[in-house]
């Protein structure tokens, strides 16, 4: 049996795209063998290895996005307009708690520990303090996905085993690597996505910040990729699409689309050879 391994990368709102590629594989009627997700990433592979299908994720986050019903889509939008209009006091530790976010996730997820999900899951995160890279794989969701998620002055940090813990996007924006060694077949969707040079050049606050984070991460995962490339990298072309607008999910998913038919044609390309191999 074919080991397939899928790496969920980091990117904000522009992680939904994720869902897109999981519709493809379960089209397939494939299980991934091992998850692992990085901030966004975290969040979408959890919920998937829970046991809910691509498509039922894709109409929660179109329900959530139209009807407003849910307080971490609600959170994002108030604050994502809340930092348009204002000059940031960045004085504090964050601007927002974690709690809308995984009030949300735990609602869908319905399991407490990573121990109870369907598919083996890690989640990474960044250790502040020591500037290292974390894998979390057992013990609490709730708190593994809060360390991975924790993008510094935005979420609040996480404090797991006395260490505090943030955004894993730091570190390992898309981690393929951690399933390279146990996978037949490796997946790695990067969702970082692109900017349109804004008409006076140069960038607002938050635009410097957020897309200072990315410019970063992409750095990261281009000297990942020249050193040791997955067997299937996606990078669906999201554009515009700003990290905090998760009630943009009809637009992500329209962008995306592209890029699932790239996988349903690389992943039949890799399942065949596979398949002659054995």
């Amino acid at each position: 049996m074919t080991r397939i391994g899928l790496a969920l990368g980091g990117g904000g709102a522009k992680g939904l795209a994720h869902i897109c590629m999981l519709e493809v594989i379960d089209e397939f009627g494939l299980k991934p063998s091992r998850i692992v997700g990085t901030s966004i990433g975290a969040i979408i592979g959890v919920m998937y290895a829970s046991g809910i299908s691509g498509r039922t994720l894709r109409e929660e986050f179109q329900n959530i996005s139209n009807e407003e019903s849910s307080g971490f889509i609600e959170a994002m939008r108030n604050i994502f307009t809340w930092l348009q209009l204002t000059n940031v006091n960045w004085k504090g530790g964050s601007l927002l708690k974690a709690d809308a976010a995984l009030d949300d996730l735990m609602r869908y997820v319905q399991v407490a520990n990573f121990e109870d999900l369907s598919i083996p899951v890690q989640v990474v995160a960044s250790d502040f303090w020591r500037r290292t890279e974390v894998v979390l794989e057992s013990g609490t969701i709730r708190s593994g996905v809060h360390a991975s998620i924790a993008l510094p002055g935005v979420l609040e940090p996480a404090v797991v085993d006395g260490r505090v813990l943030v955004d894993g996007g730091l570190t390992n924006p898309v981690p393929y690597d951690l399933v390279m060694d146990d996978c037949d077949i490796t997946i790695a969707i990067d969702v970082l996505g692109s900017r349109t040079e804004s008409k006076d050049l140069i960038p607002s606050l938050q635009e410097s910040v957020f897309n200072s984070f990315q410019i970063m991460q992409k750095s990261i995962l281009r000297q990942k990729m020249e050193a040791r490339p997955p067997d299937i990298y996606i990078c669906p072309n999201l554009v515009d699409v700003l990290l905090l607008e998760f009630y943009e999910a009809p637009k992500i998913f329209a962008q995306a689309a592209p890029a699932a038919d790239q996988l349903r044609r690389e992943l039949e390309r890799c399942l065949q050879e596979a398949n002659r191999q054995s």
